[in-house]
């Protein structure tokens, strides 16, 4: 199928909206960033409706641009932790919780665009990081090991207890670039993978963590599929339901 921009989706990530019932914090008493540049983060904004992130950024290029972008490069995913506090996660956790993210992403965003390893003319590079709410400093603590186009990879789905059962608010983090020049285009704050309702002692397994996982992949799907005023945009589900 035709490949459409992949920068309109980053607009749409301005204007796909928050849940009305959204508890992030006033931007001035915000959680810790773990990737978004300094200088954009007074120039984040709340969406507006559903489906939208809970913070968002997007640049004058990134509204303005017209046919520039039909391909996608996705950096290999990141977990950010705080300095000072104990891991709610060990590290076998972190690195499956990574993989299974990064597969996930890579099946739903090469159904609309073409996935490239390296950084070519008409290219934007995403890149997310998953933390945990705090105020606290983080710093990169794991990041994932599968390929960056590796979305025939089998995803973790033993049936053994999920790492999320003490019920830890993660935030996801994204941010778009132009993958050759670097200039930053938007960027999004999602937190609990952008569902409104997130308890960590519902996951029983990686399977249930996983529906998390994939239904984030498919709300950034549908947020680029609804710019693009396309009419087979499929909202996605309730990862429990």
């Amino acid at each position: 199928m035709h490949r459409h921009l992949i920068v309109v989706g980053i607009a749409i990530l301005l204007s796909a909206c928050v849940a009305p019932d959204s508890d992030m914090e006033s931007l001035g008493d915000r959680d810790s960033t773990a990737i978004l540049p300094v200088a954009i983060l007074d120039d984040l904004r709340p969406g507006e409706g559903d489906f939208a992130p809970d913070l968002v950024y997007v640049t004058d290029k990134a509204r303005a641009a017209s046919g520039s972008y039909d391909k996608i490069l996705i950096d290999p995913m990141m977990y950010f932790a705080p300095l000072g506090q104990k891991r709610r996660l060990s590290s076998s956790d972190r690195q499956v919780l990574l993989n299974n993210f990064q597969i996930l992403m890579a099946r739903q965003l090469e159904k609309d665009f073409r996935l490239v390893q390296d950084p070519q003319p008409g290219t934007v590079r995403v890149q997310f990081a998953v933390l945990p709410a705090t105020r606290e400093p983080v710093a990169m603590d794991t990041v994932a090991m599968v390929a960056r186009r590796d979305p025939n990879k089998e995803v973790v789905t033993e049936s053994f207890a999920s790492p999320l059962v003490h019920g830890a608010d993660l935030l996801v983090e994204a941010e778009w670039t132009d993958a050759v020049t670097g200039e930053v285009l938007g960027a999004t704050v999602d937190r609990h993978f952008g569902q409104r309702r997130f308890n960590g002692g519902e996951l029983k397994s990686w399977a249930d963590v996983n529906r998390y996982l994939e239904a984030y992949a498919q709300l950034i799907r549908y947020r680029l599929c609804r710019f693009r005023e396309r009419t087979d945009c499929v909202a996605p589900g309730a990862p429990l339901g």
